[in-house]
């Protein structure tokens, strides 16, 4: 809304300018000097008392504002007010301000000031981060000998306790944070989540040392455009290989974190029961946590948000690929919009069921569940924080806010279900 109102305001102002120049036929370079100069005061007491809020968002805004009105306050000085003389130049000049605004504005156009999703349970959430180094894998994105480090963002109850443990795994070339309303639901309600980034999965990780490390090119080419572009043989491959990597990465934090919290190392870790373990992801991520399952014994449920099961792949020809038909052994519930089969499933799949389908279809203890009018990013924080860079990714018709809010409902009562023993599950089939 603010971002609307800003640039709203200043395109006003640039026509308003434009126009009385244009009809007096003089610059008017000390009320253009005053105007832009005292929006930049305003922008600046409005960041001051916290209704906007975010520096990076708007001090690129103000400090061309200031710039402009000092330039025009020393055109003033100059040259004294001036007569104009080509209408084309003065519209040129206008339409190159405005330009100028949208660029200092890129940050808060892509990434809007929103109100944050309020938690509905009664714990204090506290946040911890953590950079661990796995000895015994190589970093293959990196190629420079280094062991592969994994970074985890802890959310866990400030309250004194043992809750069960949520690990949670983003998608493709998504961040740490993907999810981080519904951590913070979680958590807010008696859990330790632990947020796990992939590093060269995820578009960018800050590790606990401040070093952040960026998306491998090839890989995030290959997870948006692969399909399309090469066999499901060839895709099978790279397939294995990033579960394999992803699988790594949770079994070596899960295995980290339940040996602290025998130690009882630190706070968090004092808080974790090890008895009660749930994994959920988005897309890739939920891949990874739906195969995790398959090679744990201590993991008690499974949450997918629409990620294709990668992991059940078994085979691939020219008309498909073949996956696993041993039921699954965990709870497991499979989120998905009502618009997943129309990304490319037929294609991929041919005239075979889609494979999470078949998996659930043929489990002893999963479920199945459609958000309708939603799409592929409706099921983590993005819609929300960009919904410019969401609506590249896919997103639906519906609210993103109550979309995500649901989500995170049904998240916290299959886990309070199968993590906690509480109530019989109320979950629909369709939202």
């Amino acid at each position: 809304m603010w971002t609307k109102i800003i640039f709203s305001v200043l395109a006003a102002m640039e026509i308003g300018f434009l126009v009385w120049d244009l009809v007096s036929k003089t610059t008017h370079y000390r009320i253009k000097s005053a105007a832009r100069l005292g929006v930049a005061a305003i922008l600046t007491l409005l960041m001051l008392f916290g209704v906007l809020q975010g520096v990076s968002r708007y001090a690129g805004i103000i400090a061309l504002l200031s710039v402009m009105g000092i330039v025009s306050l020393l055109m003033l000085g100059k040259k004294g007010e001036r007569e104009i003389k080509k209408t084309s130049r003065r519209m040129g000049r206008s339409v190159g301000s405005m330009a100028l605004y949208l660029t200092a504005m890129i940050l808060a156009i892509l990434f809007p000031q929103v109100e944050e999703i309020a938690v509905t349970g009664d714990y204090a959430i506290q946040t911890e981060l953590y950079t661990w180094k796995d000895e015994s894998r190589a970093e293959t994105f990196a190629g420079d000998g280094e062991k592969r480090s994994v970074t985890v963002q802890f959310y866990y109850p400030e309250t004194t306790g043992r809750y069960p443990l949520a690990l949670y795994s983003h998608g493709a070339a998504s961040t740490l944070d993907a999810n981080d309303s519904t951590c913070r639901e979680l958590a807010s309600h008696g859990y330790v989540v632990a947020a796990v980034a992939h590093p060269y999965h995820a578009m960018f990780v800050t590790d606990a040392n401040g070093i952040t490390t960026s998306v491998d090119s090839e890989f995030m080419q290959l997870s948006m455009s692969g399909p399309l572009t090469h066999t499901n043989q060839e895709m099978l491959v790279y397939y294995r290989e990033w579960m394999k990597t992803r699988t790594d990465d949770l079994n070596f934090v899960l295995d980290t974190i339940l040996s602290h919290a025998e130690k009882k190392d630190a706070d968090v870790f004092n808080r974790i029961d090890p008895e009660h373990i749930g994994l959920f992801g988005h897309s890739m991520g939920g891949a990874a946590c739906e195969a995790i399952g398959r090679q744990r014994t201590d993991i008690d449920a499974v949450i997918v948000l629409e990620g294709m099961m990668l992991g059940e792949l078994t085979g691939a020809d020219e008309t498909g690929f073949t996956y696993s038909s041993t039921p699954y052994p965990l709870p497991l519930l499979d989120v998905n919009s009502d618009s997943v089969a129309s990304h490319g499933m037929e294609q991929m799949f041919g005239s075979r069921e889609y494979v999470n389908f078949s998996i659930v279809k043929h489990s002893a203890d999963a479920r199945e569940v459609t958000f309708r009018n939603a799409a592929h990013m409706n099921f983590c924080d993005l819609p929300l924080l960009s919904p410019p860079l969401a609506g590249m990714f896919g997103v639906g018709s519906r609210d993103a806010r109550e979309c995500i809010e649901t989500v995170n409902s049904i998240v916290l009562e299959y886990f309070d279900h199968y993590l906690k023993n509480e109530a019989s599950l109320a979950i629909q089939k369709e939202y």
